[in-house]
This record gives structure tokens, sequence and C-alpha cells, in this order.
């Protein structure tokens, strides 16, 4: 599986946002009380990152989003990455981005933004 590249940085503390996904399926009724059941008991997290990035380290992210065979083709590959999922400390996830990430330039870095899914 491929990794976030080690030469990049940690995602932001700023914006950095979990939102667990609703694992319910939910039927409200005629009358009464709505009727709810569990979906999935698969952990499936929406996380909200940002990196700052330089020039170069923008370079690499963008070979390693769109590279086939080393990289995650596009987004469309799930990869490994140091995340906080709320359990304490960074550890190990695999995550594969949800949507388009976005790039705005803040003096001589990028800000890039991104949503992650993390399994």
């Amino acid at each position: 599986m491929p990794a976030f590249p080690t030469t990049l940085p940690a995602p932001l503390l700023d914006g950095y946002a979990l939102s667990p996904v609703d694992q319910t399926a939910r039927t409200d009724m005629e009358a009464g009380a709505a009727r709810v059941r569990r979906r999935t008991s698969a952990r499936n997290d929406v996380i909200d990152v940002s990196w700052c990035l330089t020039p170069a380290q923008l370079a690499t992210f963008r070979a390693w989003f769109e590279d086939d065979v080393s990289g995650i083709a596009g987004g469309s590959s799930w990869f490994d990455v140091m995340l906080d999922v709320g359990d304490g400390a960074a550890s190990q996830q695999e995550a594969r981005f949800k949507g388009a990430w976005k790039a705005q330039r803040d003096s001589s870095y990028w800000k890039v933004t991104a949503q992650l899914e993390v399994r």
C-alpha cells in the first residue's frame, strides 16, 4: 500500500477536524417512534486536514498524488498516513482522499486542504 511521503510535514492542528460517519439507518414511522438500526460496525471517519507546504514540497505532493504506480492514482487509492483519530496520539491509519484537495498561496508557502476518509 502506498504511504504518505515522509519528506512532507504532518497535518496542521489548525482546522483539523474528525467527523464520524453515521452508522445507522433511520426509518420514520407514520405514528410513534422512528425505527433505527445499525447499518455497519465498520469505523468510517472523515478528517479535515491541511498542510503548509513549500513550493518544492507541493511538487512532491502533486507527483505522489498523481502517480499510478507508487502513489495514489489521483486520490483513488488507499494509503498509510500518521493521523490522530482521537485515541491519544497520532498513529498509522489507512486513508484516501474524499474529493479534490485545494491549495491556497500564503506568502512563500502553500496551504493545502483536503478531506480524508479513514477506515
